[in-house]
């Protein structure tokens, strides 16, 4: 018990001579757990109880503000909730918080949750209490390491959940939140936001000769196919120059993503039946659920080639960098099909945002395995800085002039 700390009776709750880890203790068993739970398929519950006062009478820590003072019902009704949560049935493994206590449960689904707050309701209601409930306001963290069909099922739970709960609200919590909950984390955060605004205002300027170009080049192919399509009697779609696509951003948040467009109108339907190509001349590399595809027969003639090998065709993406569903750094936004495939593991990237340029781009990119690209995703995550953000940056141009590793 070298890292934890006693906490006296007198300034925080003791409860059944238990101890109270720290807070940049309990964060890092938080992070453990993450990552023990990608590996096992394991889940874990994170209860957090606000504290601003304490009534002496329970060594207890509690909300006593104006209203409560007026209200001691619901002092009552928030004074049997906690000690449901931190009694011998419940109890887990206690941290401390700046104002809050938290409590981690490890292995327990959102059904230990469910439970939780059934002997709440009841011991409140034995009390006298439960038209009090509406005054509390507890959160209740919660990770799976489980596969996509048990996430969408535990999202439709959470979702009805929150819209029925008066007094529990359970959020996801990924790697970037517990960094968050640091003032270095919340500190760089906040940087890496001006970064990102400054930089992709930098970048719309310094490259706007270039993306006006790459819009002619585009322009230009797309007249052509069109033309080629016409005396073939075929119909002609959407010609515009920049191609949405719905992609998933930090923490399953959709945002459309803008690129040049440098396949013709259509080509995202073809795709399925020219995944059977693609595995077979993969030359060895395991795309994973992903779709990369050399010699792409899609890919528009007169320029659209030149424009994906030299990530030409991405340069419209610092406008989503300027509204902030991307950065400057950070893994590819995956398309949504793909990560219906992930493993528990692969869904740490999500919990950043996606960036223009990260690991993968700088060390292969299509050349490199599914597996290793996301491991690589998962490096950055733990070991970015600005420093290394500064040279995944400077790397970055350097691909984008040798071309090498795209498709």
């Amino acid at each position: 018990m070298g890292d934890t700390e006693r906490i006296g009776q007198e300034n925080m709750f003791v409860a059944y001579e238990e101890f109270l880890f720290p807070k940049v203790y309990f964060l890092q068993r938080i992070k453990e757990e993450i990552y023990r739970c990608n590996r096992r398929n394991k889940c874990f519950l994170w209860i957090e109880i606000p504290l601003k006062d304490f009534d002496r009478r329970f060594g207890l820590q509690i909300p006593f503000g104006p209203e409560t003072e007026k209200k001691n019902n619901i002092l009552d009704a928030w004074r049997i909730s906690v000690q449901t949560i931190l009694s011998e049935e419940y109890m887990g493994i206690i941290g401390q918080g700046k104002g809050c206590i938290w409590c981690l449960y490890s292995n327990k689904d959102l059904s230990f949750l469910e439970k939780i707050k059934d002997s709440i309701e009841k011991r409140i209601k034995e009390a006298g209490l439960l038209e009090y409930l509406s005054g509390l306001n507890f959160n209740a963290y919660f990770y799976s390491g489980k596969s996509q069909s048990f996430v969408q099922e535990e999202d439709r739970f959470i979702k009805k959940w929150n819209n029925e709960e008066i007094f529990f609200n359970i959020k996801r919590i990924s790697i970037e939140n517990l960094k968050e909950k640091t003032f270095r984390g919340f500190y760089i955060r906040l940087l890496k936001r001006a970064i990102d605004v400054v930089g992709s205002l930098f970048g719309i300027v310094i490259f706007f000769v270039i993306m006006l170009v790459c819009a002619a080049i585009v322009k230009r192919a797309l007249l052509k196919w069109a033309a080629e399509q016409e005396k073939l009697g075929n119909h002609v779609g959407d010609t515009s120059v920049i191609f949405k696509q719905i992609r998933v951003g930090r923490n399953g948040k959709l945002f459309k993503c803008y690129k040049f467009r440098t396949m013709y109108p259509g080509a995202d339907r073809e795709k399925e039946k020219l995944k059977k190509q693609q595995e077979a001349a993969s030359d060895g590399v395991n795309r994973g659920p992903t779709f990369k595809m050399e010699d792409d027969p899609r890919i528009l003639k007169h320029g659209g080639a030149f424009l994906r090998r030299h990530s030409l065709d991405e340069l419209p993406q610092f406008l989503n960098v300027l509204k902030g569903d991307m950065s400057l750094v950070g893994p590819r936004p995956p398309t949504t099909d793909e990560i219906k495939k992930y493993e528990a593991w692969h869904y740490i990237r999500l919990s950043v945002k996606p960036g223009l340029t990260c690991f993968w781009q700088t060390s292969g990119r299509n050349n490199i395995n599914f597996e290793e690209w996301m491991r690589l995703d998962n490096k950055y995550i733990r070991d970015r800085s600005t420093l290394v953000d500064l040279k995944l940056k400077l790397k970055t141009l350097e691909v984008m002039l040798s071309g090498k590793g795209a498709s």
